[in-house]
């Protein structure tokens, strides 16, 4: 009887040991788990510059040329044709009294393969038709876009822009548009975006989670929001075929005098195609990068943003 009861006790601290390990590995892996979430989360953050819309090459479509019209097909037609000129019933035909028979079924196949093209051209015709409709669309609209004419900017961006689709973009985009010219405005999220502590594991590979230093913090803010700007002037580079656009990101600031929050510019860039496309996006510093160009940016590691003027009136 004592060594069934030793037995089981040894076994019951077995079974408590085991427990104990696979805790200790899940809280391990948990932690881990966390601590990479936390680190993609800061990647995506800093990087939303890095994903740009499809290029559009409007100077190849203001240049490119229609299919010529669709040909009426005889192919089928002409077969059966030369089946039915080239019968000759044979003796058993006759006999069996099924000559007439034979050839009207010839005629019969004639007739359907002539209908059937007609039906295929008549369609190629419709869908040439729509085609060059299409077409010349595009080509007005290239050359519209290539004379700078603003309401085929706007067109453009009604219906090919996705950044206020983007929920890392902010609350929106408003755009000023004249000849040659576009002004976009993001209203970014504010720096509640950013999280406050910075995410760890021990060497016993328990999650330990400290405050942020308030430059650190200032500083991921304003990496986003210049990343933000590069995102924004890039789709536009991308879908337009201009040599220059001004973004402004807006948040919310204190209003000293009222006490409230309101939208305003933190961030006014100027950026030149040429300069831009000379980047390289997945390798740069958001806000290292905005000094590549003219640029109203007023940011300290202590406070953060402060109010700008916008480079061009909005």
């Amino acid at each position: 009887m004592r060594s069934v009861v030793a037995a089981s006790r040894a076994a019951d601290r077995e079974a408590q040991r085991r427990n104990k390990q696979r805790n200790k590995l899940q809280m391990i892996a948990d932690s881990a788990s966390a601590v990479e979430d936390w680190q993609a989360y800061f990647r995506d953050l800093v990087s939303v510059h890095t994903n740009l819309a499809e290029k559009i090459d409007w100077r190849k479509i203001a240049f490119q040329t229609i299919s010529p019209e669709p040909l009426r097909s005889h192919v089928a037609e002409n077969r059966a044709r030369k089946k039915l000129e080239e019968f000759r019933p044979g003796f058993f035909d006759f006999a069996r009294g099924g000559t007439k028979r034979l050839r009207s079924k010839l005629e019969r196949r004639l007739q359907e393969a002539i209908a059937q093209e007609q039906r295929d051209f008549d369609a190629e015709v419709a869908a040439h038709g729509q085609a060059v409709k299409e077409w010349q669309s595009d080509v007005n609209l290239a050359q519209q876009l290539l004379a700078g004419e603003p309401q085929a900017i706007r067109q453009v961006i009604e219906e090919m822009q996705t950044l206020d689709e983007e929920e890392l973009i902010g609350t929106g985009v408003e755009f000023s548009i004249g000849k040659n010219f576009v002004h976009a405005c993001p209203t970014v999220h504010g720096d509640e975006i950013v999280p406050k502590v910075r995410r760890s594991q021990s060497a016993s590979g328990r999650l330990t989670e400290t405050k942020m230093p308030a430059g650190q913090f200032h500083e991921l803010y304003q990496d986003y929001v210049a990343s933000v700007a590069l995102k924004t002037a890039g789709d536009l580079f991308q879908i337009l075929p201009l040599s220059e656009v001004y973004v402004t990101c807006k948040a919310l600031l204190l209003n000293s005098a009222t006490g409230h929050k309101d939208w305003t510019p933190i961030l006014s860039v100027h950026f030149v195609r040429q300069t831009f496309t000379s980047l390289r996006l997945d390798a740069v510093d958001p806000s290292d990068a905005i000094a590549n160009f003219r640029h109203a940016m007023k940011f300290s590691k202590s406070k953060g943003f402060s109010a700008v003027t916008p480079l061009e009136a909005v």
